[in-house]
């Protein structure tokens, strides 16, 4: 039986008297390949930057395995609960002024890089070139070797196949399960890409309206009866 990684208990969140997260309860595992769903405006990203400490939230509890709750944690404490982070922002966030290599390292040490190039599908000789240089593809390889060169225990990602074509997509999706299934990360994808749900996850939250409508199995998510969920992953209004 898999460990609970985090456990998320009558969650809220407001933003100038509106209602963003509404009591959201969801359990994520160890070494589980989550993907959020839902419309834009849903709350998905507001509930990862809740879950890394980087939003503060009105109530409930945010239970990191059984060691603690995120809202009592002091400065010191929240900081170091944000390093156990990855994130791979939906644009890869590189800075167009730095080389590769700098914009994987940000400061951090050599050690390890050629091992994370390699993992993400990337030879050295990408180091000395700059964002402008690179497919959209390849940014987000950059983008994913910067998430996972600290060694992570949680990895987010957010829409990391948008802008790509269905080829690059389906590259970006096997390299998240394989890092899934070969170095055990527990990853939480923000994604509006079924296919890539598809391809990579091992369970689903669907969001509306700032609630949990439906969370299960990715296999039996085609069969849920529920018309929000069906006309969402069917790209029907």
């Amino acid at each position: 039986m898999r460990n609970k990684k985090i456990q998320i208990k009558n969650l809220k969140k407001s933003f100038n008297g509106i209602e963003i997260l509404k009591k959201i309860n969801l359990n994520i595992f160890e070494s589980e390949s989550l993907a959020i769903i839902g419309e834009s405006g849903s709350g998905k990203s507001v509930l990862t930057k809740c879950i890394t400490g980087l939003f503060d939230f009105e109530e409930g509890e945010i239970i990191f395995g059984s060691l603690y709750d995120i809202k009592k944690l002091n400065n010191k404490k929240k900081l170091e609960h944000i390093s156990k982070f990855g994130v791979l922002l939906q644009n890869a966030a590189l800075v167009d002024s730095l080389n590769i290599r700098d914009n994987i390292l940000f400061e951090k040490k050599n050690f390890g890089l050629s091992e994370i190039l390699e993992e993400v599908g990337l030879n050295q000789s990408v180091l000395d070139l700059y964002p402008s240089d690179l497919s959209a593809g390849m940014q987000k390889r950059v983008g994913l070797a910067r998430a996972i060169l600290t060694k992570p225990e949680i990895l987010i990602l957010d829409e990391p196949t948008t802008g790509l074509d269905p080829i690059m997509s389906e590259q970006i999706n096997k390299l998240i399960r394989k890092l899934v299934e070969k170095k055990k990360i527990t990853t939480i994808t923000i994604t509006h890409d079924m296919d890539s749900v598809y391809h990579f996850a091992d369970k689903v939250a669907f969001i509306n309206n700032g609630s949990i409508f439906w969370y299960g199995d990715v296999k039996k998510i085609k069969s849920v009866k529920k018309i929000e969920l069906k006309r969402f992953i069917n790209g029907t209004i």
